[in-house]
């Protein structure tokens, strides 16, 4: 019986533990995206480029935390799934800096589901990929993941998305990007979608394909 109770004591102490280290490392990140959450009543500094239409969604039921959202209308699938996009244009430039580990998350959910290819990328010809994926987006949120290590300064760099893979309308909301592995989100219940490898990308300028 007192090895028993011993052993509930230790499992409560556990947990406590792990709470408390992980809400301090979701506080402690640094989010190096403006207006993630979407909730300064527009969408800037998100851009897109191709035939793809950004909104701005106040339907909470549209939103993952919040009121707010971005929407992207796609009209359909494109010759190259590349030719249309979404990016985040923020002024000056961001740099991946070499040798520094950076993580990108951000919610998403689609109706009908479709396809997306997450690219952080060189932001001109020859558009390096760093830590790319694609992924299947569904009608429920979910959080997608990538990280990354540069192995040289990445100047300018873009965090793409290239959506033209079929006629859906995208919604995104809590997007992060930061310095440092994956830290979970920690308002949601939602299960991150993990990065299948690490590799070298940076966020800056961002330039159509």
């Amino acid at each position: 019986m007192r090895t028993t109770r011993i052993r509930n004591v230790l499992a409560v102490l556990m947990a406590t533990f792990i709470s408390v280290v992980t809400a301090y490392a979701a506080d402690d990140i640094v989010n190096l995206v403006e207006n993630g959450d979407f909730e300064n009543g527009g969408y800037a500094p998100f851009v897109s480029y191709g035939p793809v239409t950004l909104a701005l969604t106040k339907q909470k039921a549209d939103a993952h935390t919040g009121s707010d959202a971005l929407t992207a209308d796609i009209p359909g699938p494109g010759a190259n799934f590349w030719d249309a996009g979404i990016q985040y244009n923020r002024q000056p430039d961001v740099i991946f800096e070499k040798g520094v580990e950076y993580t990108w998350a951000f919610f998403m959910k689609a109706d009908p589901p479709v396809r997306i290819n997450i690219k952080p990328e060189l932001g001109v010809d020859p558009w390096v990929a760093y830590g790319e994926r694609q992924v299947d987006v569904t009608d429920e949120y979910q959080e997608f993941v990538t990280t990354w290590t540069a192995g040289v300064a990445v100047v300018p760099a873009s965090l793409t998305l290239h959506v033209q893979f079929g006629k859906s309308t995208l919604y995104m909301d809590d997007v992060r990007w930061y310095e440092g592995e994956y830290v979970p989100f920690d308002d949601t219940g939602a299960q991150a979608v993990e990065p299948e490898g690490k590799a070298a990308t940076t966020w800056g300028s961002l330039k159509a394909r």
